[in-house]
């Protein structure tokens, strides 16, 4: 029987973000349909020296009024999670949500051993075929200073692949222009998966970058059912609300919704923050939901109303009526909504991009032709196997 080839995986693996975990299980999965042994790089082990030069990057972002905003409430957050569950029903809520992302992660995501330092990822990398930086936001500039998601730990004679990995931002602030060029320069394969993402290669490297899905549509609906259980994690008719970001008239939308429709909201609350008044807008607001209960919970709503770009991919993927939302205003320098306008115009659904103003009425009767889109998505996910095939193969 001959060996597996060994690829590596740099994916996030240390925060509990429903879209990161399912990417980084999708990466691993489709790596090996293709034969290969996959398994994940443990984090852990340099993770302080990565959130030292992260402190020191975010200091300079404070001047701007949006981010100081999210900064903020990210910090309050945080520091609620850390309080005596007996006493903060918050830090209770995230006790049990951060439960099943560990059960996930333990069942499904294949993990090498914790090595200390960058000198023990360096030599781990070394072992590996290939290694490959998995989707997401992993080249934000906060990213970038930290030189973990830019594969600069792995030696230069180990292949490196770029799979759908995404900047986040527009354009990257001028002092990362050098850092960006050197580590673009070391990555043998780069594919990103938004088109602001090929614009920020070619101007920072000069390289073409291929524009791929997201490998979490790499698998098919029926192929997702296999993590998740048959049966409705909720019952009856119900609206899906999660939305991240801190936008009242996207929630009036909701609460709208429900009154056109009947319907009662699911809410996934307190997704990126603490968002207070979204206790009162859910009817249910269930927080043993992990990664797999996540995907049932928009494969059996009547409707989604999210501004997740992964919630939207499901959605898609899953044949489920979804409305998407902006997180950030537009001409932000942190706005992140290209991968949504990215995500609507090749599945041909721009239209499903809302403000929250709308007339909900028209927006619950405007039908999805589910067929064709899908037919779309089928189309990216063979170009995308066949970029991630011939690189691996190179």
């Amino acid at each position: 029987m001959a060996i597996k080839k060994r690829i590596g995986i740099a994916a996030v693996t240390y925060k509990d973000n429903f879209g990161s975990a399912l990417q980084t299980y999708a990466t691993q999965y489709t790596l090996e349909k293709l034969g290969y042994d996959a398994r994940i790089f443990e984090i852990k082990g340099v993770h302080r020296k990565i959130m030292a030069k992260k402190i020191l990057y975010y200091a300079g972002r404070l001047f701007d009024p949006v981010e100081a905003k999210y900064l903020f409430a990210n910090l309050t957050s945080r520091s609620r999670k850390q309080v005596s569950a007996s006493t903060d029903q918050f830090a209770q809520d995230m006790k049990v949500r951060h439960q099943m992302y560990a059960d996930f992660n333990r069942k499904w995501n294949k993990m090498l051993p914790t090595v200390k330092g960058w000198s023990g990822l360096r030599r781990q990398a070394a072992e590996m075929d290939a290694v490959v930086v998995g989707s997401d936001q992993l080249w934000r500039p906060s990213n970038i200073v930290g030189c973990y998601y830019t594969l600069e730990f792995v030696p230069d004679h180990i292949k490196k692949i770029s799979l759908s990995t995404s900047f986040g931002v527009p354009e990257l602030p001028r002092r990362l222009h050098k850092h960006a060029q050197k580590y673009l320069s070391r990555i043998e394969h780069i594919s990103v998966r938004e088109d602001s993402g090929a614009e920020i290669v070619k101007t920072e490297s000069g390289r073409e970058a291929t524009v791929v899905c997201d490998p979490t549509m790499m698998l098919t609906a029926e192929e997702w059912m296999h993590i998740q259980d048959k049966k409705p994690f909720a019952e009856g008719n119900y609206i899906l609300m999660y939305l991240m970001g801190d936008n009242p008239e996207q929630r009036e939308f909701v609460k709208k919704l429900r009154k056109e429709t009947g319907c009662r909201v699911v809410g996934l609350l307190h997704g990126a923050t603490y968002i207070s008044y979204d206790e009162d807008v859910a009817d249910e607001k269930p927080f043993d939901v992990g990664p797999s209960e996540f995907v049932n919970l928009i494969r059996n709503a009547q409707y989604v109303c999210t501004d997740s770009f992964h919630c939207c991919v499901f959605s898609i993927l899953n044949s489920t009526p979804f409305f998407a939302f902006r997180r950030w205003p537009d001409g932000s320098k942190f706005s992140a909504n290209d991968r949504l306008y990215t995500l609507l115009k090749f599945t041909g659904l721009e239209r499903r991009m809302l403000d929250g103003m709308e007339n909900v009425s028209a927006c619950a009767n405007d039908k999805i032709d589910f067929v064709d889109v899908l037919e779309k998505v089928a189309v990216r996910r063979k170009e995308s196997m066949d970029y991630l095939v011939s690189a691996l193969n190179s």
